[in-house]
């Protein structure tokens, strides 16, 4: 049922995403050759500015969409009108969570790739690989000769986590907020944007708090590349993805809690 849930939340959401994405991707070409030109008669001398401006506000809504889309979906159909029909379904609160959680995640990676398939399509030139490949290759060899091969596949590994924890995490907010927006107003939306702020809050006392012994030990560091490479390694990446887990089981368990004992669709 969980498979059924995320294939219905992907055509639903895709009517949205796919022609922003499809738009971004085709003003590419047309922002590159129209500036490739460059002299055009005083007449027609608005067209370069009218379409960078289309091309620039295509990607900024692709970026904010994967947010705001991700917002308007789980609020319109977990505590509107049409949540009386979801909510019937015989599939459980967390089943529909993790579904909207899942689709979402996929449109935020998807979002972010066609922000940079299109930017690098804008800007590719042979130089600037070329450039680009040496700089690499420059990094490669200088991680190579000057670090810790274990510590570094440690750190990537981490690294590569935090990155997954963090495409979880934003979601979870805003479904934390909304559901927290049940029980503080009889204004849904308003309850919602008050618990954002109590949840921004808590989490960043409690990330001050976390972040303590971190700048205790990060003083002690020495300036070597690996004694760097070991703090992050050992101990800042381990303690933020203890962190992440905790915020997101603590943000996932407060709203399975609401939307299942404190649910008010009226």
């Amino acid at each position: 049922m969980l498979g059924k849930l995320i294939r219905h939340e992907l055509k639903a959401t895709a009517r949205y995403f796919l022609p922003l994405f499809l738009i971004a991707i085709a003003l590419t070409p047309i922002t590159r050759f129209t500036l490739w030109i460059g002299n055009y008669p005083p007449i027609l001398q608005f067209i370069p500015t009218v379409i960078v401006f289309l091309y620039v506000a295509t990607l900024i809504i692709v970026a904010s969409a994967s947010i705001l889309l991700i917002i308007h979906r789980f609020y319109k159909s977990m505590v509107t009108d049409e949540g009386y029909l979801m909510h019937t379904l015989p599939v459980s609160t967390e089943s529909h969570i993790i579904s909207k959680l899942t689709v979402a995640s996929i449109w935020t990676v998807s979002s972010w790739l066609v922000i940079f398939i299109s930017i690098f399509g804008m800007f590719y030139t042979s130089d600037l690989f070329s450039v680009l490949t040496d700089k690499l290759s420059y990094a490669w060899f200088y991680i190579n000769t000057t670090m810790n091969s274990s510590l570094l596949v440690l750190f990537i590994i981490e690294f590569l986590f935090m990155f997954l924890f963090g495409i979880f995490t934003s979601p979870l907010i805003y479904y934390a907020a909304i559901a927290l927006g049940q029980v503080i107003s009889k204004n849904k939306i308003l309850g919602a944007i008050i618990g954002y702020f109590i949840i921004q809050i808590a989490s960043q006392i409690i990330g001050v708090i976390v972040m303590v012994p971190l700048g205790v030990y990060g003083d002690k560091l020495n300036e070597s590349a690996n004694s760097i490479l070991a703090f992050f390694a050992n101990f800042f990446f381990p303690i933020m993805i203890l962190f992440a887990v905790f915020m997101q089981l603590l943000l996932f368990g407060i709203t399975d809690y609401i939307f299942k004992k404190k649910l008010n669709l009226e």
